[in-house]
């Protein structure tokens, strides 16, 4: 890692994460209209282009107008609607029924019209990536926030790229999907208060952005709080309360999950076994890496892997 660029921590991450976003409908809806989305394994994201629609989750009722954008990280249910009381199609159900070479789809009556572009962010392990835990269930940027202008040029090119599907597009679509989501994160964790944001926050902190360079950069290393404070010029009492305040955990519970995560995409790719691994993320005993892993990841390490190659479904695994 270049710890020259400490600060980028966040692009690094979602790099190594395998981000993986794309778009799957815009739709031109006219009133009467809903659609209703499965829980899944990505998070999902709607932008609102034109017009108004409600968004259902849970028990909310949220309005989403012009230049709204939403991003569900925990891919819960849901459903977007011009009213809460009109008929909702399967989101599969009506994605089924788009025709050969249609970038758009028209949905709905004759009423009013609204257009969104929707669309989901993959990644290894959602439930357990390290930008997506952060979040609430809801990012929502309202049109009219400066936050949410700020995003109005890359919405227009993403749409444009979209709609017309010349050369490339799709590659273009993937970058600007990739730019959107980094501009979300930014203007999520810039209106946090203090702590709020976790380790996104804490990258504004030159020091405490150094210091999780150094982590992530050589996670199996014996890191002691005295020796980052050492390095980044500063007492060891006052870097653990800043790193405990700004990020939410020990610097030790912190390096523990990120020794947990490496671990997690050496079980997914790799071949090595669970002591080589364990080795590599730090911990000399295989039994305690087994127990650190179970902790943080909620499964032992050997069944973390054969759930992540198909190879164990989850109803076969151990009881939680």
């Amino acid at each position: 890692m270049d710890l020259t660029h400490a600060s980028d921590l966040l692009g690094q991450i979602l790099e190594r994460t395998h981000l993986r976003g794309r778009i799957y409908c815009r739709t031109v809806a006219r009133a009467p209209w809903g659609l209703r989305f499965a829980p899944t394994a990505t998070a999902a994201l709607h932008l609102v282009i034109a017009g108004t629609c409600q968004l259902t989750q849970g028990g909310e009722v949220i309005a989403l107008g012009p230049g709204d954008v939403v991003l569900l990280p925990r891919g819960d249910g849901h459903a977007v609607a011009d009213s809460p009381r009109s008929p909702k199609l399967r989101l599969e159900d009506w994605l089924a029924t788009r025709g050969e070479g249609e970038s758009s789809y028209v949905l709905g009556g004759s009423g009013v019209e609204s257009r969104l572009l929707c669309g989901c962010f993959a990644f290894d392990e959602p439930g357990a990536h390290p930008v997506l835990r952060l979040l609430p269930e809801r990012v929502h940027l309202r049109g009219a926030s400066e936050e949410a202008r700020a995003l109005l040029p890359t919405v227009a090119l993403l749409e444009r790229e979209y709609e017309r599907g010349e050369r490339g597009a799709s590659v273009i679509v993937s970058r600007l999907l990739d730019i959107l989501l980094v501009q979300v994160l930014r203007a999520w964790a810039d209106a946090q208060t203090s702590g709020g944001a976790g380790w996104l926050g804490a990258l504004g902190d030159r020091t405490l952005a150094s210091v999780l360079g150094w982590m992530h950069a050589e996670p199996g290393r014996d890191w002691t709080v005295s020796e980052l404070a050492r390095r980044s010029g500063t007492s060891r009492a006052t870097l653990a309360r800043r790193f405990a305040s700004e990020v939410g955990v020990a610097p030790h519970e912190y390096l523990t999950r990120l020794r947990m995560q490496e671990a997690a995409q050496a079980l997914r790719e790799g071949q090595d076994g669970l002591a080589a691994i364990a080795g590599r993320v730090g911990y000399e005993s295989e039994f305690a890496f087994n127990r650190a892993f179970r902790r943080v990841m909620g499964l032992p390490p050997g069944e973390y892997r054969r759930r992540a190659r198909g190879e164990l479904s989850p109803s076969q695994g151990h009881p939680q």
